[in-house]
Formats: structure tokens, C-alpha cells, sequence
């Protein structure tokens, strides 16, 4: 990683391929660190979009702090049928506090992820989520409020 991450998230990182060992989260070298508080009452909320493959590796690991959420995912484009002919679009994800979300490949590209507001299931959820920043913004982008998390 170009900047590591401050020491005080290392032990963190530590735990995280402890508990995952192999399957590719040993060489996930994070260089990003958001952390987002989201206020149900103030209408927090992370818009829907698809991750950019050019801006960020190809891990994203995402730690629930405080609060449940629900994170929404929609197919961007149509939706491929499955083996039984049904379409395979929407899911909705249950993110609980002190839950590990990672995610990698079709579904931080092809899938639109949101956390709307109706969907914070506590009045305030903090997470933190990690990625290896590839564009060399340094981090420099700009943020929506409740952006940043997925």
C-alpha cells in the first residue's frame, strides 16, 4: 500500500485474516479506512451504486460497529435468469452490529448496494470500511453525507 493504514486499525486487520485465513484476504493490504456514522433521525442513508473497479482493489471489508442495517442489492441492468428460469435481481442483507460484511467480484460491480434510510434498524449505526485505494486520490474524494460505505 502506497499510505498503511494508521497502526491503531492494524490489530484489526490482524483479526480479520485470523478469522477468514486463506481465500484471498491474505494479501488484502488496506490503505482506506472510512468510518461512518449514520443518524436514523437525520436522515442518513447511502445511496445506491456500484463500486468502481478502477478506484479500488478488489476486496472491500466492511465492520458494523453499533446498529443493524439492512443493505439492499439490485441487479444494474437486467437481471440473468437462474437454472430455474426465475429472475435473480434483488436481495436485501441483513448487516448486524459487530458483523463482517466483505465484499468482492459481481456483487460490488454488477450490483447496486444502498443502505436507504428505511433501512437502518437502529437509531445509529457506525461502521468503518476498508479498501485498497488504487486510484492514487489518496482518499481525496469527495463525500455525501452517509457515503462511504459500501
Amino acid at each position: 500500500a502506497v499510505h498503511p493504514l494508521p497502526a491503531v486499525l492494524q490489530p484489526i486487520m490482524d483479526r480479520f485474516r485470523t478469522i477468514l485465513g486463506a481465500g484471498g484476504m491474505e494479501n488484502f493490504t488496506p490503505n482506506e479506512a472510512n468510518a461512518i456514522d449514520y443518524r436514523r433521525r437525520e436522515g442518513h442513508s447511502l445511496a445506491a451504486h456500484c463500486d468502481d473497479r478502477r478506484l479500488s482493489g478488489k476486496i472491500l471489508c466492511n465492520l458494523c460497529l453499533a446498529g443493524d442495517a439492512n443493505m439492499l442489492y439490485t441487479r444494474d441492468g437486467p437481471a440473468p435468469k437462474t437454472r430455474a428460469g426465475k429472475l435473480d435481481g434483488a436481495y436485501k442483507v441483513l448487516l448486524p452490529r459487530r458483523g463482517l460484511q466483505i465484499q468482492e467480484g459481481v456483487v460490488r460491480y454488477e450490483y447496486k448496494h444502498s443502505i436507504p434510510n428505511t433501512e437502518l434498524l437502529s437509531d445509529r449505526r457506525v461502521s468503518i470500511t476498508f479498501r485498497e485505494n488504487i486510484s492514487g486520490l489518496g482518499g481525496k474524494s469527495k463525500r455525501k453525507k452517509g457515503a462511504g460505505d459500501g
